[in-house]
């Protein structure tokens, strides 16, 4: 609540919360922000059961690091990670109009961190993308490729979803937002480089 308050945005302002995807780093919060904005939430028709049941879930990883915290956190999770259940109320499948709540954008499923990811792409081009992208630097992977994911390939396919749809900013859960050029840039390395593992 304290960034509401620096940036002197009204919770009453709020029409409605996006859940990108349900990692308890993502959702710990949410049933208190809920009762408080008083708006329904929106989560891919997918992820509802888990949302409803607070299910803890944590994705494979995508390189060493990642994979050890995995282990760690797939032993440990429903212990420390745990956070409390939510009813959504509108369930997602395919793509959104956001203007019924006042926004010029809409959401997409966008899957590869988790199979149920959801992305907000406002039509001024910037892309909230959950933990589909990053931008620090996991094990030396680089800027914004995420250190877990359920799918790396679909999680490229996302990635140029969100390009060819018109994204030019992209905002990510963990990290600053940062040029979607920088995305096209490392999506077709990552492309050339399983071109040249190829035997």
């Amino acid at each position: 609540m304290r960034y509401f308050k620096k940036h002197a945005i009204s919770l009453d302002d709020i029409k409605l919360i996006v859940i990108t995807h349900v990692h308890f780093d993502h959702v710990g919060g949410l049933k208190n922000l809920k009762t408080r904005c008083r708006c329904p939430v929106a989560v891919h028709a997918g992820a509802a059961s888990a949302l409803s049941d607070g299910t803890v879930f944590f994705p494979p990883g995508t390189n060493l690091l990642g994979k050890m915290a995995s282990l760690l956190g797939s032993k440990v999770g429903k212990t420390f990670m745990k956070y409390p259940s939510v009813k959504p109320d509108i369930l997602v499948s395919e793509e959104m109009s956001l203007a019924p709540f006042g926004v010029s954008g809409k959401i997409i499923p966008t899957p590869g961190h988790t199979t149920n990811s959801l992305t907000v792409l406002l039509t001024s081009g910037e892309a909230f993308v959950g933990d589909l992208a990053a931008n620090y630097l996991p094990a030396n992977l680089g800027p914004i490729f995420p250190p877990f994911a359920e799918d790396v390939e679909a999680l490229l396919q996302s990635w140029e979803v969100l390009l060819k749809a018109g994204a030019k900013i992209i905002c990510p859960g963990h990290g600053r937002p940062f040029s979607a050029h920088l995305l096209r840039r490392k999506m077709q390395s990552l492309r050339n480089q399983a071109q040249c593992c190829v035997p």
